[in-house]
C-alpha cells in the first residue's frame, strides 16, 4: 500500500474534475439529508426524510454513474468474498448487543458507540417500524442495502483512500493506496457511523477487501450483504435500534 507517483499531498483542484464530482455528489446528498435532521421539525419526520434522500440519491447514482471512474473489473472469488465478509460485518455488528450479559452490553452501548458516556436513544428508529409502515420500512431497506452501501464505497474507498494517497488519484491502483490513507478512511468511515468501533471494524475489511481485490466490486458486494442482513435482521426482530 504504497504511492507508486511518489506524488505528495493531493491538489486541491483534483476536487473539480467530473470523476470526483460523480463520486462525492452522492454521497453529499446523502450527508446533507441526515444534517436536514437537525433542522427544526424535519426530526418529526424522518422516515420520509430517509425515502426522499433515498430516491434523490438512487437518481444521482443513476445519472454519474461513479462506476466509471473506480476500478471495477471482476475479479475471480470478489462475489464469494464480498458476501462472506459482509456476512463476518454484519456479525461482529451485532453479537455485541445480544450477548446474554447485561453488563456487558450496557458497558459496550456506553462507550463504544456515538456519545461515550450515555446510552443511545433508539426511540426515532421505530418511525421505520414495519407495523407502522410497510412503505417506509421497505425504502429503508432498499436504501440502507442497494443506495447508500454503494454511495459510500464509491466515496470512501473509491475516492477518498486514493485521494489521500496522491493527487493524481485515478491513475492510482487500489492495491497501491498508502497505508495513512487506508487507516484515514477507515477513520472517517468510522466516525460516520453511530457505533465507532464496529464501524472501524467494517471500514477495515471493507478496505483491504478493495486493496486485495484491486477492485470496487468485492467491497461493494460485502456491504451490500452486510446492510441487507442487518435489515432483515432489524425487520424479523423488531430490534429498530440497529437503524
Amino acid at each position: 500500500m504504497n504511492d507508486p507517483t511518489g506524488e505528495a499531498a493531493p491538489a486541491w483542484e483534483s476536487l473539480c474534475s467530473p470523476a470526483t464530482r460523480a463520486l462525492i455528489w452522492p454521497y453529499g446528498c446523502w450527508l446533507a439529508g441526515i444534517l436536514l435532521l437537525f433542522v427544526p421539525h424535519s426530526f418529526d419526520f424522518p422516515a420520509w426524510v430517509y425515502a426522499g434522500k433515498t430516491v434523490l440519491c438512487l437518481g444521482l447514482l443513476v445519472w454519474f454513474r461513479p462506476w466509471r471512474f473506480v476500478p471495477f473489473e471482476r475479479v475471480r472469488g470478489d462475489l464469494a468474498a464480498g458476501i462472506l465478509l459482509g456476512l463476518t460485518v454484519y456479525v461482529l455488528w451485532v453479537l455485541p448487543e445480544v450477548l446474554p450479559w447485561p453488563a456487558w452490553v450496557r458497558a459496550y452501548q456506553c462507550w463504544a458507540m456515538m456519545m461515550p458516556g450515555s446510552l443511545p436513544d433508539s426511540s426515532a428508529s421505530w418511525c421505520y417500524a414495519w407495523q407502522s409502515s410497510p412503505m417506509l420500512a421497505l425504502i429503508k431497506l432498499v436504501g440502507s442495502a442497494f443506495v447508500i452501501a454503494p454511495i459510500e464505497e464509491f466515496f470512501f474507498r473509491g475516492w477518498l483512500m486514493r485521494w489521500l494517497t496522491c493527487k493524481n488519484w485515478q491513475r492510482l491502483p487500489l492495491e497501491h493506496v498508502s497505508r495513512r490513507a487506508f487507516w484515514l478512511t477507515a477513520l472517517f468511515f468510522a466516525a460516520e457511523h453511530d457505533r465507532i468501533v464496529v464501524g472501524l471494524l467494517a471500514g477495515l475489511v471493507y478496505g483491504a477487501l478493495a486493496v486485495r481485490s484491486g477492485s470496487l466490486r468485492a467491497p461493494i458486494v460485502a456491504h451490500i450483504t452486510t446492510n441487507l442482513i442487518l435489515g432483515l435482521h432489524v425487520l424479523f426482530l423488531d430490534a429498530y435500534g440497529f437503524w
